[in-house]
């Protein structure tokens, strides 16, 4: 299995696209994780305030993409499928997302797409705008955006890592609290959280 899995649909948007992406991740932002994973739909639990704030997301002139690392996949403890159902399902509570990226590998499989790994962004990105950021050097700078406004939201360094790999602005939330926690500072324009790849 190379790459992540792609579902691709993009979205009228309310406003002009600006260019911007906000890169989100899945479980710990627009619901809740679980150390087992969701391995359902019944297991889907939205947090309060992603509704209002995937709308104001959208009225900033933001594309959304869903950014998440799914290894049950490449486990065999469920299928494509599945991983559907779950996304659909997500869709109909909170509205479409214009792209979601899923890393179906572990983190021994030494593939690209798996967060850290920006590959998902970048594909993405490159879907979207046709451009995407080439070379990362992790000892180095944090590389310049595509687009000034690019965001990531996560709840773990790992969804950090990925967004510093594509210069975007970080914002990192309580895995029991969702991107509610933060949509204020994104709209504000705020720079974002500091991330270190290197510590």
């Amino acid at each position: 299995m190379e790459g992540p899995l792609v579902e691709y649909h993009p979205v009228s948007l309310p406003v002009d696209w600006n260019g911007a992406i906000a890169y989100l991740d899945r479980d710990g932002v627009i619901n809740l994780g679980s150390p087992n994973y969701v391995n359902n739909v019944d297991q889907v639990h939205i947090f309060e305030g992603v509704i209002d704030a995937i709308s104001a997301l959208r009225s900033a002139g933001y594309r959304i993409v869903i950014v998440t690392n799914q290894s049950p996949l490449i486990r065999g403890l469920w299928d494509h499928k599945t991983l559907e159902s779950i996304h659909s399902h997500i869709q109909r509570l909170v509205g479409e997302f214009d792209v979601i990226m899923t890393c179906p590998h572990r983190m021994y499989d030494a593939c690209h797409c798996r967060k850290p790994r920006p590959g998902m962004l970048n594909a993405a990105s490159e879907l979207l705008r046709g451009e995407c950021h080439q070379k990362i050097d992790w000892m180095g700078a944090k590389p310049a955006p595509i687009h000034h406004l690019d965001l990531m939201v996560g709840d773990r360094n790992s969804d950090m890592g990925a967004g510093w790999a594509v210069g975007a602005r970080l914002f990192r939330v309580d895995k029991r609290a969702g991107i509610s926690q933060v949509i204020d500072r994104i709209i504000l324009g705020e720079p974002g959280d500091h991330f270190d790849p290197g510590a």
